[in-house]
């Protein structure tokens, strides 16, 4: 049986002025949502999911958000914060030092070998 849609909070008139101001696609994917259930052009997740050419179960997930917090919720997009940089601020700032000096570095190259021999820092690059 399919599971009821939730009741939107807000009007279709506030959700459209919302989808206007809102510059990620991927927000706006999951307002549209909420818009075409307050305008009543939706009646099922089903009919959500062909409109919007999403997956069912995506709508069925950004309703559950909806659902637990409201827009503030369902418009949190999770980000994973990727892995550590291998470089660390002060050799960053090092580098940085040395491309504003007169003995500088003068390719990429030197620079990848300092990094490598004073910081034992293990960057690969591969040399053409």
């Amino acid at each position: 049986m399919n599971k009821a849609l939730p009741k939107i909070k807000e009007t279709s008139e506030e959700l459209r002025e919302m989808l206007k101001n809102e510059p990620q696609s991927k927000r706006q994917n999951r307002l549209q949502a909420l818009y075409l259930i307050a305008a009543k052009q939706a009646k099922s997740r089903g009919k959500i999911a062909e409109i919007l050419g999403k997956n069912r179960n995506t709508i069925s997930d950004w309703m559950s958000l909806y659902e637990a917090g409201g827009v503030e919720k369902l418009l949190e997009i999770y980000k994973p914060s990727g892995a550590n940089p291998k470089i660390g601020k002060t050799v960053i700032e090092e580098i940085k030092a040395g491309l504003g000096s007169e003995k500088g570095f003068r390719t990429y190259k030197e620079i990848h070998q300092m990094v490598v021999k004073k910081h034992q820092i293990d960057i690969r690059h591969y040399w053409k």
